[in-house]
Protein backbone atom coordinates (compact mmCIF):
# COMPACT_ATOMS: atom_id res chain seq x y z
CA UNK A 1 0.00 0.00 0.00
CA UNK A 2 1.21 3.21 -0.75
CA UNK A 3 -0.25 6.98 0.82
CA UNK A 4 -1.93 9.41 -0.49
CA UNK A 5 -1.52 13.15 -0.23
CA UNK A 6 -5.19 14.09 -0.32
CA UNK A 7 -4.33 17.93 0.87
CA UNK A 8 -4.94 18.65 -2.29
CA UNK A 9 -8.14 19.90 -4.07
CA UNK A 10 -7.07 18.94 -7.58
CA UNK A 11 -6.33 14.60 -5.49
CA UNK A 12 -10.62 15.60 -5.21
CA UNK A 13 -11.32 16.76 -9.06
CA UNK A 14 -9.76 13.77 -10.09
CA UNK A 15 -11.85 11.16 -8.26
CA UNK A 16 -14.33 12.68 -10.33
CA UNK A 17 -13.09 10.55 -13.49
CA UNK A 18 -13.14 7.17 -12.11
CA UNK A 19 -17.03 6.74 -12.50
CA UNK A 20 -19.14 4.18 -11.04
CA UNK A 21 -17.15 2.32 -8.29
CA UNK A 22 -17.78 -0.65 -6.14
CA UNK A 23 -18.08 0.80 -2.55
CA UNK A 24 -17.83 0.17 1.51
CA UNK A 25 -18.93 2.90 3.65
CA UNK A 26 -18.18 2.69 7.28
CA UNK A 27 -19.24 4.70 10.27
CA UNK A 28 -19.07 3.39 13.64
CA UNK A 29 -22.36 1.70 14.30
CA UNK A 30 -23.49 1.33 10.66
CA UNK A 31 -22.26 0.73 6.96
CA UNK A 32 -23.30 0.08 3.48
CA UNK A 33 -21.84 -1.68 0.18
CA UNK A 34 -23.40 -0.73 -3.27
CA UNK A 35 -22.36 1.08 -6.61
CA UNK A 36 -21.32 4.82 -6.16
CA UNK A 37 -21.12 7.31 -9.06
CA UNK A 38 -18.15 9.95 -8.48
CA UNK A 39 -19.15 11.81 -11.58
CA UNK A 40 -20.72 14.83 -9.93
CA UNK A 41 -17.96 14.86 -6.86
CA UNK A 42 -16.83 18.43 -6.19
CA UNK A 43 -14.30 19.99 -2.89
CA UNK A 44 -16.33 22.41 -0.96
CA UNK A 45 -13.42 23.99 0.97
CA UNK A 46 -12.72 20.97 3.03
CA UNK A 47 -15.35 18.49 2.41
CA UNK A 48 -15.50 15.75 -0.55
CA UNK A 49 -19.28 15.50 -2.25
CA UNK A 50 -21.59 13.58 -4.47
CA UNK A 51 -24.88 15.05 -3.96
CA UNK A 52 -26.44 12.51 -6.44
CA UNK A 53 -25.16 10.13 -4.22
CA UNK A 54 -26.30 11.66 -1.10
CA UNK A 55 -23.24 11.61 0.53
CA UNK A 56 -20.64 13.90 2.12
CA UNK A 57 -17.11 13.58 3.09
CA UNK A 58 -16.37 16.15 5.72
CA UNK A 59 -13.12 17.42 6.34
CA UNK A 60 -11.73 14.98 3.06
CA UNK A 61 -8.37 17.20 2.92
CA UNK A 62 -7.57 16.40 6.30
CA UNK A 63 -8.02 12.47 6.66
CA UNK A 64 -5.77 9.81 5.19
CA UNK A 65 -5.29 7.96 1.80
CA UNK A 66 -4.52 4.15 0.66
CA UNK A 67 -3.90 2.69 -2.15
CA UNK A 68 -3.40 -0.85 -3.35
CA UNK A 69 0.05 -0.94 -5.34
CA UNK A 70 -1.13 -4.80 -6.99
CA UNK A 71 -5.16 -3.51 -7.30
CA UNK A 72 -6.45 -0.72 -7.93
CA UNK A 73 -8.58 -0.28 -4.25
CA UNK A 74 -8.65 3.18 -2.40
CA UNK A 75 -8.90 3.10 0.86
CA UNK A 76 -9.89 6.58 3.08
CA UNK A 77 -10.27 7.26 6.43
CA UNK A 78 -11.58 10.69 8.02
CA UNK A 79 -9.42 12.60 10.51
CA UNK A 80 -11.77 11.76 13.30
CA UNK A 81 -11.57 7.82 12.70
CA UNK A 82 -15.62 8.04 12.46
CA UNK A 83 -15.49 7.26 8.24
CA UNK A 84 -14.10 4.62 6.11
CA UNK A 85 -14.65 4.13 2.78
CA UNK A 86 -13.05 1.87 0.21
CA UNK A 87 -13.46 2.00 -3.88
CA UNK A 88 -12.81 0.13 -6.51
CA UNK A 89 -13.33 1.70 -9.95
CA UNK A 90 -15.33 -0.69 -12.21
CA UNK A 91 -14.32 0.02 -15.88
CA UNK A 92 -10.71 -0.80 -16.97
CA UNK A 93 -9.78 2.41 -17.97
CA UNK A 94 -11.32 3.95 -14.65
CA UNK A 95 -8.65 1.82 -12.94
CA UNK A 96 -5.52 2.78 -15.03
CA UNK A 97 -6.86 6.52 -14.87
CA UNK A 98 -6.68 5.56 -10.23
CA UNK A 99 -3.09 4.20 -11.16
CA UNK A 100 -2.51 7.11 -12.77
CA UNK A 101 -4.05 9.79 -9.99
CA UNK A 102 -2.40 7.64 -6.81
CA UNK A 103 1.13 8.02 -8.50
CA UNK A 104 0.72 11.58 -9.06
CA UNK A 105 -0.39 12.14 -5.74
CA UNK A 106 1.68 9.49 -3.98
CA UNK A 107 3.43 11.08 -0.94
CA UNK A 108 6.55 8.43 -1.55
CA UNK A 109 5.33 6.45 2.11
CA UNK A 110 5.08 3.15 0.87
CA UNK A 111 3.78 0.31 3.71
CA UNK A 112 4.71 -3.34 3.35
CA UNK A 113 2.43 -4.39 6.56
CA UNK A 114 -0.35 -2.26 5.71
CA UNK A 115 -3.48 -2.20 8.32
CA UNK A 116 -6.78 -0.08 7.96
CA UNK A 117 -6.95 1.74 11.24
CA UNK A 118 -10.03 0.98 12.91
CA UNK A 119 -12.98 3.48 13.90
CA UNK A 120 -13.92 4.64 16.65
CA UNK A 121 -16.95 3.00 18.47
CA UNK A 122 -18.99 4.32 21.64
CA UNK A 123 -17.62 2.60 24.90
CA UNK A 124 -19.91 0.23 26.83
CA UNK A 125 -20.27 0.15 30.31
CA UNK A 126 -20.02 -3.01 32.45
CA UNK A 127 -23.67 -2.35 33.02
CA UNK A 128 -24.52 -2.28 28.54
CA UNK A 129 -22.42 -5.30 27.78
CA UNK A 130 -25.23 -7.75 29.14
CA UNK A 131 -27.57 -6.01 26.77
CA UNK A 132 -25.11 -5.91 23.66
CA UNK A 133 -24.38 -9.54 24.38
CA UNK A 134 -28.37 -10.31 24.10
CA UNK A 135 -29.10 -7.72 21.31
CA UNK A 136 -26.44 -9.93 19.43
CA UNK A 137 -27.50 -13.28 20.07
CA UNK A 138 -30.74 -12.83 20.26
CA UNK A 139 -31.02 -10.56 16.88
CA UNK A 140 -33.93 -12.63 15.18
CA UNK A 141 -36.03 -11.32 18.22
CA UNK A 142 -35.23 -7.69 17.47
CA UNK A 143 -37.57 -5.02 17.27
CA UNK A 144 -35.22 -3.61 13.79
CA UNK A 145 -35.08 -7.28 12.25
CA UNK A 146 -39.13 -7.85 12.60
CA UNK A 147 -40.04 -4.26 11.09
CA UNK A 148 -37.60 -5.20 8.04
CA UNK A 149 -38.82 -8.83 8.03
CA UNK A 150 -42.47 -6.88 7.66
CA UNK A 151 -40.80 -4.56 4.87
CA UNK A 152 -39.35 -7.51 2.79
CA UNK A 153 -42.84 -9.34 3.09
CA UNK A 154 -44.18 -6.34 1.97
CA UNK A 155 -42.19 -5.34 -1.06
CA UNK A 156 -41.78 -1.54 0.19
CA UNK A 157 -38.99 0.49 -0.41
CA UNK A 158 -37.38 2.73 2.34
CA UNK A 159 -34.43 5.59 2.61
CA UNK A 160 -31.71 4.79 4.98
CA UNK A 161 -29.32 7.98 6.27
CA UNK A 162 -26.42 7.28 8.15
CA UNK A 163 -23.71 9.98 10.14
CA UNK A 164 -21.35 10.36 11.89
CA UNK A 165 -18.83 13.86 12.87
CA UNK A 166 -17.15 12.69 9.66
CA UNK A 167 -20.04 12.38 6.95
CA UNK A 168 -23.54 11.38 5.97
CA UNK A 169 -24.96 9.04 3.21
CA UNK A 170 -28.51 8.49 1.95
CA UNK A 171 -29.42 6.09 -0.12
CA UNK A 172 -32.81 4.35 -1.45
CA UNK A 173 -33.18 0.83 0.15
CA UNK A 174 -35.64 -2.32 -1.05
CA UNK A 175 -34.59 -5.34 1.47
CA UNK A 176 -34.75 -8.22 -0.07
CA UNK A 177 -32.90 -10.73 2.65
CA UNK A 178 -31.67 -10.47 5.98
CA UNK A 179 -28.25 -11.86 7.62
CA UNK A 180 -26.70 -12.63 10.39
CA UNK A 181 -22.96 -11.46 10.27
CA UNK A 182 -20.81 -11.69 13.51
CA UNK A 183 -22.83 -8.70 15.52
CA UNK A 184 -24.34 -6.91 12.67
CA UNK A 185 -27.52 -7.42 11.61
CA UNK A 186 -27.57 -7.02 7.55
CA UNK A 187 -30.21 -5.67 5.19
CA UNK A 188 -29.08 -6.96 1.55
CA UNK A 189 -31.21 -4.98 -1.65
CA UNK A 190 -30.93 -4.98 -5.11
CA UNK A 191 -28.33 -2.39 -5.64
CA UNK A 192 -27.47 -1.59 -1.73
CA UNK A 193 -27.10 -3.15 1.41
CA UNK A 194 -27.45 -2.16 5.03
CA UNK A 195 -25.46 -3.10 8.35
CA UNK A 196 -25.79 -2.11 11.91
CA UNK A 197 -23.70 -3.11 14.98
CA UNK A 198 -26.39 -4.49 17.38
CA UNK A 199 -24.04 -3.70 20.24
CA UNK A 200 -24.82 -0.16 19.73
CA UNK A 201 -28.40 -0.09 19.24
CA UNK A 202 -30.32 0.99 22.36
CA UNK A 203 -33.03 2.53 21.40
CA UNK A 204 -35.48 3.77 19.01
CA UNK A 205 -38.02 6.89 18.38
CA UNK A 206 -40.41 6.96 15.91
CA UNK A 207 -41.58 10.07 14.50
CA UNK A 208 -44.10 11.28 11.77
CA UNK A 209 -42.93 14.22 9.15
CA UNK A 210 -44.33 15.62 6.02
CA UNK A 211 -41.54 15.05 2.94
CA UNK A 212 -42.27 15.78 -0.39
CA UNK A 213 -45.98 16.93 0.77
CA UNK A 214 -46.75 13.25 2.02
CA UNK A 215 -46.07 12.11 5.69
CA UNK A 216 -43.62 9.77 6.37
CA UNK A 217 -42.67 7.52 9.46
CA UNK A 218 -38.76 8.03 10.42
CA UNK A 219 -37.86 5.73 12.67
CA UNK A 220 -34.81 6.66 14.63
CA UNK A 221 -31.81 4.88 16.03
CA UNK A 222 -30.25 5.62 19.21
CA UNK A 223 -27.14 3.69 21.07
CA UNK A 224 -26.53 4.22 24.61
CA UNK A 225 -24.97 7.72 24.49
CA UNK A 226 -28.41 9.59 23.04
CA UNK A 227 -26.57 9.47 19.44
CA UNK A 228 -28.85 9.22 16.79
CA UNK A 229 -26.67 7.27 14.36
CA UNK A 230 -29.17 5.94 11.81
CA UNK A 231 -32.83 6.76 10.12
CA UNK A 232 -35.12 4.74 8.37
CA UNK A 233 -37.63 6.64 6.57
CA UNK A 234 -40.83 5.59 4.17
CA UNK A 235 -44.39 6.58 3.27
CA UNK A 236 -46.90 6.68 6.24
CA UNK A 237 -49.12 4.87 3.90
CA UNK A 238 -47.32 1.61 3.95
CA UNK A 239 -45.56 1.51 7.41
CA UNK A 240 -46.98 3.21 9.97
CA UNK A 241 -49.46 0.36 11.34
CA UNK A 242 -46.71 -2.30 11.30
CA UNK A 243 -43.97 -0.23 12.35
CA UNK A 244 -45.80 1.45 15.43
CA UNK A 245 -47.58 -2.54 16.18
CA UNK A 246 -43.88 -4.15 16.28
CA UNK A 247 -42.65 -1.25 18.23
CA UNK A 248 -45.43 -1.25 21.04
CA UNK A 249 -45.01 -4.87 21.36
CA UNK A 250 -44.88 -5.86 25.16
CA UNK A 251 -42.11 -8.31 24.76
CA UNK A 252 -39.80 -5.41 23.33
CA UNK A 253 -36.63 -4.53 25.55
CA UNK A 254 -36.61 -1.45 23.61
CA UNK A 255 -37.62 1.85 24.11
CA UNK A 256 -39.80 3.44 21.64
CA UNK A 257 -40.63 7.36 22.24
CA UNK A 258 -42.16 9.99 20.37
CA UNK A 259 -42.27 13.88 19.87
CA UNK A 260 -44.49 16.09 22.23
CA UNK A 261 -47.59 15.96 20.51
CA UNK A 262 -47.46 12.48 18.45
CA UNK A 263 -50.11 10.31 18.30
CA UNK A 264 -50.18 6.77 19.08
Amino acid sequence: MIQVDCSSPSFWKGLSTLGICEYKIRFPMSSSRGEINLSSGYISDEDFVLPEAGFSFKGARRGMVYASAKSAVLYFISENRELAIVLEPKLASSRRQLYFITGTFWDKNMMKDFEAESLKTPTLCPCCRDAAHFRSSSMAQNPLTIILDKTIDKGIGVTIAMSSRDGNLVIAHTPKNLLKKGDFLVSEGQNYSMEVDMNHLYAYRLVQEELDGEDHQLLLLFNSHGENFCEISAKSSEVKEIWRSVLNCESSSYQATERDGDQK
